[in-house]
């Protein structure tokens, strides 16, 4: 049986690598995004200088910390500044992830379940979606699962950990906050009767030093900037206090979350290839709602399941106060525990429920089954192909003449930026006799020409601009002519303007 074990061990590991990683470098997803995070990188290795500000958040003119940039900075460096780099890097974390989620599912509800849970995950469409591109919110599920670990660790220490895992996850997406939130009161709910108040001071002053060190380039920043961020949180907080509190509208957005996770278990319908079924939607959040009437009642377990569906159910809870567009990426820390959670099901529940489950586990990876290999065999990524040609293209136009890149209204160049920066020639920062601007679906307008605002783009935020040298807003009236407007990849166009300086 140890042999078996040691076999299938292996498979799940192999499964999970080859889900994460086969052509990843011909299927990654490198958009705007992707662009500014490897762009940046490179400058930090050119510069040899580290940047204090992270990604940007999509709620609140609000930015993460810059973790996510140190831990990519050195994938963009061993892949020869290939933007595959980074993206593999995260599929590798995909890969620990599984281990993890098998490891702790071993420990707790026996090989089988752990088994169970680390082969859902490994095989999740919309997990693997996430795990096979560059984006802060993908790494977020590797730093919840090592959460559960917390509650394994003894002594004090558990609390200086917990809040080094919360200023992991604070920097690479605000939402995955509540999870770590959940974790301390979870945490505290054991022990809060028995012990002193100076003890619980002492907990709470050992999560703020782990949170306070790994989020230490963040606080810099803010230092430097008058607390910009930190403003703009609490405006925000402000300005959604009214209309996020608990209302006639609550319960359906807990609802809308409830099946937004459960289509995200099976697939979610901008991932999968078809309709997602309905029966499959609502057996997982049948199963999900009901997980702990589902075991018997005097398990040994019981501590370890009530933790899971504690995670699951908070975790909605607190995202239905938000109004936003709720996306699965906000709740991806949620999956290392469902994956647990079924594998639990499996193993571990009554045995009608334990049916019942591998019969859901099955008809799920039937389904998903076309998603996974249509994702796998998909043709290599147009977006690369585009910025290579495009930037090849400026490149032998400008002839080693100093030029400026722009973008027209609707249009992205992040990508292009980037692989420009790599050349001998990168676009100049200052305003330049030549300047080419980039058109995506269809020719340049005219309204490029005669516009009196020039956009040399860059990230938003004034300090990222200036740290990548990029301006924000040249305005000028001197005269301009198109002389040359192209269709140079796929459907985008490249016009090339001169200017004529006063």
């Amino acid at each position: 049986m140890k042999k078996l074990f040691t076999i299938l061990t292996i498979i799940l590991l192999l499964v999970s690598s080859f889900t994460h990683l086969y052509r990843i470098d011909q299927t990654f997803i490198f958009q705007g995004d992707e662009a500014r995070d490897v762009l940046i990188a490179k400058r930090m290795i050119d510069n040899k200088t580290p940047i204090l500000l992270g990604p940007e958040t999509s709620v609140g003119n609000m930015y993460l910390g810059p973790l996510y940039y140190y831990l990519i900075t050195p994938a963009l460096l061993i892949s020869q500044m290939h933007p595959a780099g980074p993206a593999i890097m995260v599929g590798l974390f995909g890969v620990a992830t599984t281990s993890l989620i098998f490891s702790w599912g071993k420990k707790k509800f026996g090989f089988w379940g752990g088994l169970v849970a680390g082969f859902m995950y490994a095989l999740s469409p919309v997990m693997l979606h996430y795990s096979r591109s560059s984006w802060n919110p993908n790494l977020v599920p590797f730093f919840s699962v090592l959460l559960l670990f917390v509650f394994d660790y003894v002594g004090r220490w558990k609390w200086f950990i917990l809040g080094l895992y919360a200023g992991a996850l604070f920097q690479l997406h605000y939402v995955a906050l509540i999870m770590v939130v959940l974790t301390a009161l979870a945490l505290l709910k054991q022990d809060i009767k028995i012990i002193p108040k100076k003890e619980l001071i002492k907990r709470i002053l050992l999560i703020v030093s782990g949170f306070v060190i790994v989020t230490a380039p963040f606080w810099a920043f803010e230092l430097r900037h008058d607390f910009v961020n930190t403003q703009a949180f609490f405006k925000y907080l402000v300005s959604k206090k009214a209309e996020n509190s608990v209302g006639p509208g609550y319960l359906e957005r807990v609802k809308n979350n409830i099946v937004m996770v459960s289509k995200g278990i099976v697939g979610s319908q901008s991932i999968a290839l078809k309709e997602v079924p309905s029966s499959l939607v609502n057996s997982a959040s049948f199963l999900l709602l009901l997980f702990p009437a589902l075991f018997k009642r005097r398990n040994k377990h019981s501590k370890d399941l009530k933790q899971l569906w504690f995670f699951l159910i908070g975790t909605i809870i607190t995202i239905s106060f938000l109004r936003e567009n709720i996306n699965v990426h906000y709740v991806s820390h949620l999956f290392p525990t469902i994956a647990l959670m079924f594998g639990a099901l499996a193993t571990r529940a009554r045995p009608v429920v334990r049916a019942i489950s591998v019969i859901f586990l099955a008809g799920l990876l039937i389904w998903s089954y076309p998603t996974l290999i249509y994702n796998l065999r998909s043709k290599s990524s147009i977006q690369v192909e585009r910025a290579v040609e495009i930037s090849d293209y400026i490149l032998s136009q400008a002839n080693n003449r100093p030029y400026n890149t722009v973008n027209a209204q609707g249009s992205s160049i992040t990508t292009i930026q980037y692989y420009l920066s790599l050349s001998d020639n990168p676009p100049k920062n200052d305003l330049q006799d030549l300047v080419y601007v980039i058109c995506e679906r269809g020719p340049c307008s005219s309204d490029e020409e005669t516009t009196t605002l020039l956009f040399l783009t860059g990230p938003t935020h004034p300090s990222i601009a200036e740290y990548l040298g990029h301006p924000q807003i040249n305005e000028f009236s001197q005269k301009r002519v198109m002389v040359q407007n192209e269709r140079i990849s796929y459907d985008t166009y490249v016009g090339t303007i001169n200017i004529e300086k006063e």
